[in-house]
């Protein structure tokens, strides 16, 4: 599901920042998940997360409470694709905004990097609402899966 990229230091100081700025305490485990999630992207489970840092003596309840208190201060971003499982992926700058796309049969997830809402969401804004963000998600099922089926696509 993650997509890797070189790890930016540059990057990384910036959410360290933020972290400082929030009155959180930079420490190790903090460290390990922003890299991780830095390289990879996401979005991952706190499962997920826990085999990406391995024995890096850091439990799921850890990653947890991390998890949420990156996305108290919109470091990360929760990704609720219908299935019961929390994913959190990073909240990047507005120019890497972008959604999923969810094959139903066999799970495989593709970032779409489009997003034609952020003119609703200027729309909402200019209303007068703060903090203003959306989530929007597709489903549908993969050519793969609508091989194994023999399903075609719509039209």
């Amino acid at each position: 599901m993650s997509h890797t990229h070189t790890l930016n230091p540059e990057q990384l100081q910036r959410l360290m920042e933020t972290l400082r700025q929030a009155k959180l305490k930079i420490t190790q485990p903090r460290m390990a998940l922003l890299s991780i999630l830095l390289q990879e992207h996401g979005p991952f489970t706190i499962e997920e997360l826990a085999v990406r840092l391995g024995d890096r003596s850091c439990d799921p309840a850890t990653i947890y409470r991390n998890m949420s208190a990156f996305r108290d201060i919109n470091l990360v971003r929760h990704c609720d694709f219908g299935d019961g499982v929390a994913r959190y992926e990073l909240a990047g700058d507005d120019h890497e905004h972008h959604h999923h796309i969810i094959c139903r049969r066999c799970h495989r997830l593709e970032q779409i990097d489009y997003c034609f809402v952020k003119e609703l969401e200027k729309f909402v804004r200019d209303k007068g609402y703060a903090q203003v963000s959306h989530s929007l998600e597709f489903y549908g099922i993969c050519t793969v899966c609508q091989k194994a089926e023999g399903i075609t696509a719509e039209a």
